[in-house]
């Protein structure tokens, strides 16, 4: 019986969660700003940003009615919609437009904490890491991202504590790939990571 209470009190709380971010979702006001869009591409920017929210909205909805509300299939939804979103805005914006869209979705990403996909296979890809390095690379990260998780109700709805702890195990993530990788592949690592240094920065808990 006590575990069960535990895992009601476990999946109240990601429900909870979970509805929090879906209705902050990402604020593509602030991009717009930055866009500098003329009146034909603001008409346009406006129409898939309600599109694809009204979209979202749905398939979340859809999720919760069908009882399979769970964090992964809530990341696949907005993975997906936002990549798809991103691939509607190409159609009518230039390449330094699109460049700062990919960025701001990058960042904005809901429940991404971790470094992106993108930049660890790059990571992967300039330090040249052998089959070894790369399995121990992944499985360091994994353990990262199991961490954060599993700390998650010291931080929940605490920002300046989600920062605390994602820096915390991000400096143990650091101490172990410096066992990992040379002391070359280490220096080009911290150059790298720089590139999405808002980790650990706007953590929401």
């Amino acid at each position: 019986m006590k575990k069960l209470v535990v895992l009601l009190m476990a999946v109240t709380l990601f429900f909870s969660c979970s509805e929090e971010k879906r209705r902050r979702g990402i604020d593509f006001s602030k991009l717009k700003a930055e866009l500098n869009l003329t009146d034909a591409q603001v008409e346009k920017y406006d129409a898939v940003v309600a599109s694809s929210d009204e979209e979202r909205q749905k398939q979340m909805e859809e999720m919760k009615a069908s009882g399979k509300m769970n964090r992964k299939g809530f990341m696949k939804i907005m993975k997906t919609s936002y990549t798809k979103q991103e691939a509607a805005f190409k159609d009518f914006l230039n390449e330094e437009q699109q460049v700062l869209v990919h960025e701001f979705i990058k960042k904005n990403m809901p429940g991404q904490s971790d470094y992106s996909d993108e930049l660890k296979a790059e990571i992967i890809q300039t330090l040249a890491l052998d089959s070894a390095q790369t399995v121990k690379y992944k499985a360091v990260n994994q353990a990262f991202a199991k961490a954060f998780r599993d700390a998650h109700d010291h931080y929940h709805g605490n920002g300046e504590a989600a920062n605390m702890y994602w820096n915390q195990f991000n400096e143990d993530r650091k101490t172990a790939l410096q066992k990992i990788f040379t002391e070359e592949q280490y220096a080009q690592y911290l150059e790298l990571i720089k590139k999405e240094n808002y980790r650990g920065k706007n953590e929401r808990g």
